[in-house]
């Protein structure tokens, strides 16, 4: 009986042997592919795209009759699930114009072994971004003889000039002040692009894709105010809420609806006069921080989802300065960091003699919800240029001021007060810096001109930063433009 077991055992030993042999077989055949991982890249609409998949197989003998082939992509949404596919090719190598509207996408290629039904992909998808002339990259708003005029650089490096009026026919308004992308994470929530104006119709509402003209900015109110004039805007995907500061004051609407809702009525608080830069929003800390000219001081704004006031910052805060007494004016400021953790401010202020200041501080919120405001460094800008100079930025790392005057950039480090270095740009005087704090935040765009405001007076530069604050150009776009007053990224 114990050799019948003996027996029994040996052959269950042996069948599972001979399964995992067969396994291990199966093994090999089902991964005897390996397809290359396919880089990321950005096309540009009705172009070719093209790539050539790298297969290796592991006897080394790859014959491309052997196999069948897919290529399709679908739109990539936040929540990755896929939209409808599109098909692009069945040829192994893909060589296909794109038709595909501006957006996000997800490309799949399939590889099927003929013999065996196997499908092979890559370990890793790769996403595709179509843009058109409009749908991503940096908008310049110039003045060429009076008027708006906006170019716009798109990511592959394409430029169009006289973008607003080659789609619309006419000028965006007189005097151009700033052009901003607004946006919300709310579904059905219309994006939109402000060319902001210091006429009688305070700028143009405009849709992002096409630059197509949609309202006067000064039909955004249920009641206008007397000036229609906005200077700044801020939003946060919390509150469902976005405000401007339009000639000082703040009014907010509720941008999560179809359509273009429009503002309200002004902001209630003790303030006179917000001075006319970006809001100081914090996307973790669920408050703004704001500079009122007027009473020259800073105050902050709860963003809870029902209202909104003007609230002074606690009386007994320490540090290089008193933020609650500055006594000067805000000549450029912001909040800096990547969007959800928003905390380093930054300024630049003049007082009565002429002098200017740099300032420094951190912002967030206590336990209970009260603003915090932390000074950190004021430090006086005594620098060559540095009362001459007009246009001011910094990096999201925010460890250093930038400014602009004669055809120079100038560095200055917000802990020292010291000079870094400084740049010459060429091609004229320096009218406006901004870095890029969406797209590179590595980069830094500059508008030069001969200061004339004449068409085709201006250039535009792109700047590489270094982490010790140096510059070095990377792109240069000549002719492109008027007196730039301002740039835009756009997603």
């Amino acid at each position: 009986m114990k050799k019948i077991y003996c027996l029994l055992g040996f052959i269950v030993c042996a069948f599972y042997a001979c399964l995992e042999d067969k396994g291990n077989d199966i093994y090999r055949e089902l991964n005897d592919v390996t397809i290359e991982r396919m880089k990321d890249t950005t096309v540009e609409q009705f172009t070719h795209l093209q790539i050539t998949p790298e297969i290796a197989v592991s006897d080394g003998n790859f014959n491309p009759e052997n196999y069948t082939y897919l290529w399709h992509m679908y739109i990539t949404y936040g929540s990755g699930n896929p939209t409808k596919s599109d098909t692009l090719s069945f040829e192994k190598d893909l060589d296909v114009e794109v038709t595909s509207i501006p957006e996000e996408y997800t490309l799949v290629f399939e590889m099927t072994d003929k013999k065996t039904g196997i499908q092979y992909v890559p370990d890793r998808l790769t996403q595709v971004t179509v843009v058109n002339s409009y749908s991503k990259g940096m908008m310049a708003l110039s003045n060429v003889n009076g008027e708006a005029n906006v170019t716009f650089v798109n990511v592959v490096g394409s430029v169009v000039e006289d973008a607003y009026q080659k789609v619309n026919g006419e000028v965006a308004g007189k005097k151009p002040t700033g052009v901003r992308y607004i946006t919300s994470m709310i579904a059905g929530a219309e994006k939109m692009v402000v060319i902001m104006t210091d006429d009688e119709r305070g700028g143009v509402v405009v849709k992002p894709l096409d630059m197509s003209y949609v309202m006067d900015f000064k039909d955004m109110f249920y009641f206008q105010p007397e000036i229609v004039k906005p200077q700044s805007f801020g939003t946060h995907s919390v509150t469902l809420y976005e405000y401007v500061n339009n000639n000082g004051l703040l009014y907010r609407r509720e941008n999560r609806a179809n359509g273009y809702p429009k503002y309200g009525v002004a902001v209630k608080g003790d303030y006179e006069k917000i001075a006319p830069f970006d809001f100081f929003f914090s996307m973790v800390n669920y408050r703004a921080y704001f500079y009122d000219q007027g009473k020259e001081r800073f105050i902050s704004m709860k963003c809870p989802l029902q209202w909104d006031e003007i609230i002074t910052l606690p009386d007994d805060l320490t540090g290089e300065f008193n933020p609650n007494s500055v006594g000067m004016q805000m000549v450029w400021g912001g909040l800096f960091g990547n969007e959800y953790s928003m905390s380093s401010g930054r300024a630049v202020m003049v007082d009565d003699s002429g002098e200017h200041y740099m300032l420094s501080f951190e912002v967030g919120k206590d336990k209970d919800g009260n603003p915090q405001f932390s000074p950190k460094k004021k430090r006086q800008l005594s620098h060559p240029g540095g009362k001459e100079a007009h246009t001011f930025t910094t990096s999201q790392k925010a460890n250093f001021l930038y400014y602009g005057y004669a055809g120079k950039i100038a560095c200055v480090s917000f802990d020292t007060g010291n000079l870094l270095m400084e740049y010459e740009v060429g091609g004229g005087n320096v009218d406006y810096i901004e870095c890029d704090q969406v797209g590179n935040t590595n980069q830094m765009w500059v508008g030069v001109s001969d200061g004339s405001g004449a068409k085709n007076s201006g250039s535009i530069v792109v700047l590489e930063m270094s982490t010790d604050g140096s510059l070095k150009e990377v792109a240069r776009y000549k002719n492109v433009c008027g007196k730039v007053v301002d740039f835009e990224y756009k997603k």
